[in-house]
Order: structure tokens, then C-alpha cells, then sequence
């Protein structure tokens, strides 16, 4: 009922007068006059307090102008029955023209505050509209009744007054009107009342100029009252809230059609008054509407000067936010390169003579934060990343964010490939610095790619990508640091010419196997090692399996790999099997484990060469187990009732769930590289592999930690109770001649790093392992498994007694 109260009283206002216009002069005529200007008052007041606008203000000043001109109506009444024809109409125009002022600031107070450029156009806007509604009044009214002949002062100040009050007020309506969030039925109402009231002003000079009469036209009487009972339904309408609410961004714009056309109505009409009066044989007001011209001309230009300035801004705005980077404010990927292809442009017009570098840097286990903490932190390590490398930079370097946890830094100005290594060292020290994320400790790791320009191309989408296979080979480096190998990349370019060399490759004995030790962190012993294929290649030299495992597994070749990985691993275990209980652990990869095959060729692996199947360990990882659960579980179950030792590799990194550790037949988890890394000062990585470790021995599994680095994470495992450890800081992968000397040091050095007695060296029966060969020097080239191709180094693969523990 509240919400149509407006309709009841238009409906009753019309009816009112309707009534007021019929009825004959008189008291009753009056009567119903009072009571429509009350009935409006009333309603004005009953919808601000029934609806409590937030602009509230602006309405009650509305009501109070509104008040004094129903005022003034009453008053002249008044003085019309009392007077006749000789009442005074001075006091009654103070009333009218005193209401002006709070009509004016209501509708000032109830137009939106918007930005000074934006209020500053729709301020000219309304000047236009009003200059030229202004030019037809000057002709039509304001001239006309200020040289009419015989009139006082008095009537000529009132024909000038009232028209400029009422432009006015049309100034400030057509300001709301353009800057109003939308054109709400309350406002259309409260717009048609004003502009009734302006007509009727209007009419009421030209009667005046033209009629003797005026004073008797009932017509005015009905337009007054017409402009009451519509102002009044606009404060009962509940969309009266709503007027002078801010626009909605998009909604329309400055140059929206509705504006155009007030914009060319309000231009056009001024030669049109011209047109008007030279086809209706009056006098030209050719002066007037010049000037006004002129006026309207100003404003309009005024208008242009303020929108191209507008627009300007709007496009350097633009501009950068289509160079910028939303999250971390650095540059994003299209301007970097940009800045990349200016640099090589001048290289190609041999405008620059010094070389440049250009430094892709990746993150790692970022996605693991990102998934586990939660997208707001992964985004505030985002920018804390961004702010570290803004703040220490090198000179003259542009930083950009490409994509992802992947930045760009550019170095223009003469550097070396010295300088250009240097720099990178430079940000991964930055990067081994522990972040704080939301008071979370969070260690990342990572790598940088270093290309040069013009040694490794111009062409800016080559260097990117150059840099990109770079940083992915510098992740599996120690020192998280590759300059650019055209080797790095063979595997993509080369892998259909390698797949149809793999099989006479099988057979020329050009793939190796390479071993990485294991160690017992209870005793420091080696206890296995993990076999590791290699690609001796005649021409490219030693491949990784990066460069043609994934082709492998694609083509279907991945079988007579895996038994040849298989058949050199057993064959190297038999060796060892004089000197102790050494174990040998070989990946499965998802094709391996749904081969029907599987089962049989390591049942034969195992009886041509004699091996004891507990010291053979296969790996799977957590993904590979869950692609088929059903084919997966039974080849595994079969696979442990021939004695082979299973184990989870990277556990941590896959499906996650603890549910299949109870379904399949596994003795051992391998905790991921990506955690170990990280208990140097994240305190996430800590709790995980703690809680790996606690709930393994608890299911009776023993544990193996992967990328062991350095000393202090060494102990540190110790101290949490991990069965066996792996890594480079324990020994790299070495091929089966070096495992004497290798196994050599590692006694002499880790048991009593580990509070551990040595046992004496074992004598492998392998005549190649009988020969002590010197140490080589360490090499960044990254170690692979396989066969599970390009992943990251895996630093052990031995295995110890099925159950661990302590």
C-alpha cells in the first residue's frame, strides 16, 4: 500500500484539478485550489519522512520552495477577494521569487558528486541547454515585456526576473538529469512538475505583454497546480531515494546519444528563432541570438577542450594498464616484450654495439602454496617476490612479471656473459631468502635462464623461449643458475629423428645406466643406489632422458627401454650381491604399470641374473598408481608376491589421498624432493615431512627423503627418524665404474658426520668397480629418472630393508 501511495495521489491530485478547472469562479474554485496545494505540501512531507532518502536535504529544500510559491498563490488569492483588481503584486513576487533560491540548492544538493573533470562537463552541458532555452525566453518574453510601453518598473523587473529564476532552475534540473545514475520514475515526475512550472511562467509573461486579462487566464492556475501534484508524487514515489545516486560506471558516458541530442537540439535551435521569425514577417532579433551564439559556441568549445583532455588521460590510463602487471604493478609480458624488441632492433641495425642479456626466473613450489595456502597468499608471495626483486635489481635492468610464477629481467647495457651469470646468482640469493606470507615462513626455490643477445638471436619470441628451456634446466641444477645450450633443447626439436634411432640405439649399447647412492641415516652406510638412464649419443652426446623418454612413452617404445634399465640394474645388483645387502631401485612409469607384460619381464629380469627379489625396488609415483586404480592395484599385487620391494616416489606431489596406502601393496615412501628442499626456514615443509615420517612408521613403512643438498638438512632428517636419505649432497650419479670410490668417500665422510662407526668397505665382485677411478669434477648437467622423462633430479633411488624403521 506504501509503495503505491503515489498513484492514490496523482490520481486524487488530477481529480482535484480536474474539479478546480471546471468549477466556476469563486469560493468554491478556491476552495478546491486550497485543498490541492495542501494535499501536495502534505505529501512532500509524509514521502521524506517515509522513505528517509540520503539526500535528504535536497528534497526538504524542494518542499520548502515549493511551500513559498504555494504560499504566494495563497497569499494572492487573498489579496485578489480582499482588493480586486487593486491588489499590490510586489509582496506576492518576493514569495515567488524568494522560493527560487531553496528550489535551486534542492536540486543542487540532490545531483551526485562526481569527479571535478566529469561535474565540470556536465556543468557546461547544462549551460548550453539553458543559454539556448535562455535565447528563446530573451525573445519571446524578457524583450518583449522590458520595452513594453506604459508598464511600471516594477512589472518590467518581474518580466525580467522570473525567466532568469526559471533558467535557473532549468540549469540546475538538466545538470541532475545528464549526471543522475538513471532516469527513476520519481525523477521524471519531479522533472515534468519543474517544467510545467516553467511554461506556466512562461505563458504568464506573454499574458501579460499581450492581455489585459491575464490575470483571469484559469490556465495558468491548472499548470501551477499540475507542476504541485507532480513534484509531490515524486517524493511519495519510492524511486525518490535513488535520485542523485552516482552512475553506474558503463552505464552511459559522456557522449551517450540521449546527450547528443540535448547537445544539437540546444545548438540548432538558436538558427531556427532566426528561421521562425523571418517566415512569420516579425521584426529579426538578428543582435540577441547572435550573442547568445557566441555564448553557446564558447561553452561548446569549452566542452570539446575539457573531453579531448578527458580522453587523454583515459588513454595514458589505458596505456598502462595494458602495460602493467594487475597483481604486482611490475610490467607484464607484452610490454617486456616490447622493450625486448626495441633492444634487438637496434641490435639488427647495429645502432647498439653492446651485447645484452635477457633472465627468465621461475619459481618453484609455488604451486604448492598456492594450492595448499590458499590463492590470497599465493598472491601476496606474488608481490612480496615482485617487491624484492624491484629493490635490488641490477642497474638499468626492466623487470617484468610473464606470466604465472614466472618473471623477466632485461639487462641493456653491455653485458657480458660473466656479468649476465653474475646478476642471476644475484637474484636466486634473493630468492633463498625466507619470505613471510601472512606471518607464514614460506622458502622457495627456483631457477634462472640466461640467454644473450645478439650471441643466441635477435628475435625477441626466440630469446624468450631460448631463456624459458634455460630456467627449466637451471631448476635441476645446484646452483638453480643455466646459461643457454642449444643441447637443452634437443629432445624437443630431435625427438622424431631420436625415436627412429632408440632401437638401434638399444642394440648398439648407446644407452647407459648411472647410479646414484643411498644411505641409511642411522648407520651413514650406502645401503642402494637408484638406477638412472642415459643416452650416449654419437652425435648430440650425453642425452637425458628429458630428450626422449616423453617420446617413448608416447610412441610406445617405453617397453624395450624399461627392459633394458631393468636388465643393467639387475645385472649391476648381482655384482653387488658378494658385498652385502645392496638394493636397486628402477621407475615404472603409467605405461609400464597398465602393461600386462610388466609382471613377466621382471620375473625374468630377476631369474637370468640370479638377484634376491627383496633387493629389487620398483617406483611408482602417486598419479602413475591412480590413472587406472583397478589395473594398477593388481599389476602391483603381483608384482609384490614375486619379492620385489614397492615404494611411492614423490610422495606428496600427487593425488594426496591416504586411502591407497592401505589398498597397495607399498613398503616405502619417497617424500619429494620439493619438500626436503624446503625445511631450511619454512616451516610448512617441516611440519610435512615430519608428519610423513611419523605416520609412515606408524603404517610400518620406511621413509627415503630426496635432494639432500647440504649437511644441515642431513641431520636434520636424522633428528626427525627418516630411514634413508638421497641427494647431491651425498654423492651425484655416477656411472657403475665410479660407485667403488664414491661409496669410498661417503664412508669416510658421513658416519661420523652423523655420529655414526664406519664398517669396512665392501669388495664388489664387478671387475669395472674393482678400479678406483678419480674423482671427476662436479658437473651442472641435471641427473633424470627414468622413466618418467623430464622431471626434476632425483637424487636417490636406493632402498634399504622393506620396513625401516628404528
Amino acid at each position: 500500500m506504501l509503495r503505491s501511495a503515489w498513484i492514490v495521489h496523482l490520481c486524487v491530485g488530477v481529480l482535484l484539478v480536474l474539479a478546480q478547472g471546471l468549477a466556476p469562479a469563486g469560493p468554491l474554485s478556491d476552495a478546491l485550489y486550497l485543498a490541492t496545494v495542501l494535499l501536495a505540501l502534505g505529501a512532500i512531507v509524509v514521502g521524506v519522512r517515509l522513505h528517509r532518502p540520503a539526500r535528504r536535504r535536497g528534497w526538504v529544500l524542494l518542499g520548502v520552495g515549493l511551500a513559498l510559491w504555494m504560499t504566494g498563490d495563497l497569499v494572492w488569492g487573498g489579496l485578489e477577494a480582499a482588493l480586486g483588481g487593486d491588489a499590490p503584486r510586489l509582496p506576492v513576487d518576493l514569495l515567488y521569487l524568494v522560493g527560487y533560491v531553496p528550489v535551486v540548492a534542492g536540486l543542487w544538493q540532490l545531483a551526485p558528486r562526481r569527479s571535478q573533470a566529469r561535474s565540470v562537463i556536465a556543468v557546461l552541458d547544462a549551460l548550453i541547454v539553458t543559454s539556448a532555452v535562455t535565447t528563446v525566453l530573451w525573445v519571446v518574453v524578457v524583450q518583449p515585456s522590458w520595452t513594453q510601453p506604459g508598464v511600471a518598473l516594477a512589472e518590467r523587473l518581474s518580466g525580467v526576473l522570473y525567466p532568469a529564476a526559471d533558467a535557473f532552475v532549468l540549469a540546475y534540473l538538466v545538470h541532475l538529469l545528464l549526471i543522475a545514475r538513471r532516469r527513476d520514475a520519481s525523477l521524471l515526475l519531479l522533472t515534468t512538475g519543474f517544467v510545467t512550472v516553467l511554461l506556466g511562467d512562461a505563458l504568464l509573461q506573454v499574458l501579460r505583454v499581450q492581455s489585459e486579462t491575464w490575470a483571469d487566464a484559469r490556465v495558468l492556475e491548472t499548470a501551477w497546480l499540475v507542476s504541485y501534484v507532480l513534484c509531490a508524487a515524486a517524493a511519495l514515489h519510492p524511486d525518490m531515494v535513488r535520485v542523485g545516486a552516482p552512475r553506474v560506471p558503463g552505464t552511459t558516458s559522456d557522449g551517450s546519444t540521449l546527450r547528443v541530442a540535448y547537445l544539437a537540439g540546444s545548438t540548432l535551435l538558436l538558427p531556427a528563432i532566426l528561421l521562425v521569425e523571418s517566415a512569420l514577417g516579425v521584426p529579426v532579433h538578428g543582435t540577441t541570438v547572435g550573442l547568445f551564439s557566441v555564448v553557446v559556441i564558447g561553452l561548446l568549445a569549452a566542452r570539446l577542450v575539457l573531453m579531448i583532455r578527458r580522453m587523454e588521460q583515459q588513454a595514458r590510463h589505458l596505456l598502462r594498464l595494458a602495460d602493467t602487471d594487475f597483481l604486482t604493478g611490475l610490467l607484464n609480458r607484452r610490454r617486456f616484450v616490447h622493450h625486448v624488441s626495441v633492444l634487438t632492433g637496434q641490435l639488427r641495425r647495429h645502432e647498439r654495439q653492446q651485447p645484452a642479456a635477457l633472465l627468465v626466473v621461475g619459481l618453484s613450489r609455488f604451486t604448492e602454496v598456492n594450492e595448499t595456502l590458499g590463492h590470497r597468499i599465493g598472491d601476496d608471495l606474488l608481490r612480496a617476490v615482485a617487491v624484492r626483486l624491484s629493490e635490488h635489481r641490477c642497474e638499468d635492468a626492466v623487470l617484468a612479471r610473464l606470466g604465472g610464477d614466472v618473471f623477466g629481467i632485461l639487462l641493456p647495457g653491455g653485458h657480458t656473459e660473466e656479468r649476465a651469470l653474475g646478476c642471476a646468482e644475484q637474484v636466486m640469493a634473493l630468492l633463498r631468502r625466507p619470505f613471510v606470507v601472512s606471518d607464514l615462513g614460506v622458502d622457495l626455490q627456483g631457477g634462472v635462464g640466461v640467454v644473450l643477445t645478439p650471441q643466441d638471436g635477435v628475435d625477441p619470441a626466440e630469446l624468450l623461449h631460448k631463456a624459458d628451456i634455460a630456467m627449466s634446466a637451471a631448476r635441476e641444477r645446484t646452483e638453480h643458475v643455466a646459461r643457454y645450450d642449444p643441447a637443452m633443447e634437443v629432445g624437443g626439436a630431435l625427438a622424431p629423428e631420436l625415436m627412429a634411432q632408440l632401437g638401434d640405439a638399444l642394440e648398439d649399447g648407446q644407452l647407459v645406466v648411472h647410479y646414484q647412492p643411498q644411505i641409511s641415516l642411522c648407520t651413514g652406510e650406502v645401503v642402494g643406489a637408484e638406477a638412472l638412464v642415459r643416452w650416449q649419443h654419437p652425435v648430440h652426446g650425453l642425452l637425458a632422458p628429458g630428450a626422449f623418454v616423453p617420446a617413448a612413452e608416447r610412441t610406445g617404445q617405453v617397453r624395450p627401454l624399461t627392459r633394458f634399465v631393468l636388465d643393467a640394474a639387475l645385472a649391476q645388483c648381482a655384482r653387488w650381491q658378494a658385498c652385502g645387502p645392496y638394493t636397486v631401485a628402477v621407475n615404472l612409469s603409467v605405461r609400464n604399470l597398465l602393461d600386462p607384460r610388466i609382471v613377466d619381464d621382471v620375473r625374468e629380469a630377476v631369474e637370468r641374473h640370479g638377484v634376491d627379489p627383496g633387493r629389487v625396488e620398483l617406483e611408482i609415483t602417486e598419479t602413475s598408481a591412480m590413472v587406472d586404480r583397478e589395473k594398477s592395484a593388481q599389476a602391483l599385487r603381483a608384482l609384490h608376491e614375486l619379492g620385489v620391494v614397492l615404494s611411492i616416489d614423490d610422495y606428496g606431489t600427487g593425488y594426496g589421498s591416504l586411502a591407497y596406502l592401505q589398498e597397495l601393496p607399498v613398503s616405502r615412501l619417497k617424500i619429494d624432493r620439493s619438500f626436503v628442499a624446503g625445511l631450511r626456514g619454512d616451516e610448512a615443509s617441516e611440519a610435512i615431512v615430519r608428519s610423513v615420517v611419523e605416520l609412515s612408521q606408524r603404517l610400518g613403512l620406511s621413509v627415503v627423503a630426496e635432494g639432500i643438498e647440504d649437511d644441515e638438512t642431513l641431520l636434520t632428517l636424522r633428528d626427525m627418524h627418516c630411514d634413508f636419505a638421497q641427494g647431491y649432497g651425498i654423492a651425484r650419479p655416477v656411472p657403475p665404474e665410479r660407485l667403488t670410490a664414491v661409496t669410498q668417500e661417503i664412508r669416510e665422510r658421513l658416519p661420523s658426520r652423523l655420529g655414526a662407526r664406519p664398517a669396512p668397505p665392501p669388495q664388489p665382485s664387478s671387475p669395472g668397480a674393482q678400479v678406483p677411478q678419480p674423482r671427476p669434477e662436479p658437473q651442472p648437467a641435471p641427473s633424470w629418472t627414468y622413466p618418467h622423462g623430464a622431471r626434476r633430479t632425483r637424487p636417490n633411488g636406493g632402498t634399504g630393508p622393506s620396513t625401516g624403521g628404528r
